[in-house]
Order: structure tokens, then sequence, then C-alpha cells
């Protein structure tokens, strides 16, 4: 079983992506981009906290 990472927009909320050795940085270590609006994306369990505090909706498109 290979694990998968599911990346979110935190703009746009868009699920597409593309990634690029180029675009990687501390921030973004896998160099995922938005198709939408080139935002770099983050994975879902860096959504939680905010969840959780209330920040961020708790709904995601899909």
């Amino acid at each position: 079983m290979t694990a998968q990472i599911h990346f979110r927009c935190p703009c746009c909320h868009g699920s597409q992506y593309r990634t690029s050795p180029f675009d990687m940085t501390e921030k973004n270590p896998f160099g995922a981009k938005c198709i939408f609006c080139k935002s770099a994306m983050t994975t879902l369990d860096s959504f939680a906290p905010f969840i959780q505090k209330g920040y961020a909706p708790a709904e995601f498109r899909k």
C-alpha cells in the first residue's frame, strides 16, 4: 500500500496541482502549485489546527 498526500489550495480551495523541483521550498517541500491560481499547495493535515480553532471552514469542495 502506498501513502497518498492530499493537497488543497489555501486560496481557491482547488485540489489540482503540478509539481516542480524548482518550486520546492522549506514551506513547500513537495514543490506543488495550484494550476488555477499558482499558489503553493498545502496538505490537509496542515489545515487541521486552523479548522479546530475555527479559522477555516471544515467543509472542503471535491
